[in-house]
C-alpha cells in the first residue's frame, strides 16, 4: 500500500472522529494497521477472526466509542453472520474500511472470487458502501461513510481499489 494511502487512511479516521479500531492482521493492508496500531488517537484491538472485530466494535459503540473495523476483503464473508445480527438486527452502526481485492483491474487470479463476492454480499447485508480507486477520495470517503453510519444506524464500507492496494496495468 502506498505510503500516501496509508496516511490519508489515518487522516480519514480521525477527521471521522474514530477513537476506537478493531482489526485482523493482514499483508495488504498491514502499513495501515501499523499506522493506526502505533498513533494515540486510536484505542486499537487486533483480533483473531472477522466476526469478533465485529463484536468488539460493537461493545465498542455501546459504551460510547466511535469504532471503525480495518478488514480483509473476505473478511465479509466470514463476517456476514455478525453484521446481520448485531449491526443491523440491533441498529449499531460500524464503518469498516477494507482493502478491494479482485476489483477490476486486481491482477492476481486467485483475488477473482472476491470480485464475484465482494459487493453482492455488501447489497444483501444492506451495507451501503463506495469504491474508492484515487488517493484524493480516501479521506471524504470515509468521513461520509461514518456520517452515514451514524446517522442511520447501519454498517458502511470504503473499498479500497485501484492503484491505492495493487499494481495498476
Amino acid at each position: 500500500m502506498k505510503k500516501e494511502a496509508v496516511e490519508a487512511i489515518v487522516d480519514g479516521l480521525k477527521q471521522a472522529g474514530i477513537n476506537f479500531i478493531s482489526l485482523l492482521p493482514d499483508s495488504d493492508f498491514i502499513e495501515a494497521q501499523q499506522a493506526v496500531m502505533e498513533d494515540k488517537s486510536f484505542a486499537c484491538v487486533p483480533v483473531s477472526n472477522e466476526a469478533i472485530g465485529i463484536g468488539v466494535c460493537a461493545g465498542a459503540w455501546l459504551g460510547g466509542k466511535k469504532p471503525a473495523l480495518l478488514i480483509t476483503t473476505d473478511a465479509i464473508l466470514a463476517g456476514a453472520f455478525p453484521l446481520a445480527v448485531l449491526n443491523m438486527q440491533k441498529n449499531i452502526p460500524v464503518m469498516m474500511v477494507i482493502p478491494y481485492r479482485g476489483a477490476f483491474g486486481d491482477g492476481v487470479w486467485f483475488m477473482n472470487a472476491f470480485n464475484l463476492t465482494t459487493e453482492p454480499i455488501l447489497r444483501d447485508l444492506q451495507v451501503s458502501y463506495t469504491i474508492v480507486k484515487d488517493l484524493g477520495e480516501i479521506v471524504p470517503a470515509i468521513k461520509q461513510a461514518q456520517v452515514s453510519a451514524e446517522a442511520w444506524l447501519r454498517p458502511t464500507a470504503v473499498l479500497l481499489a485501484g492503484g491505492i492496494i495493487f499494481e495498476e496495468a
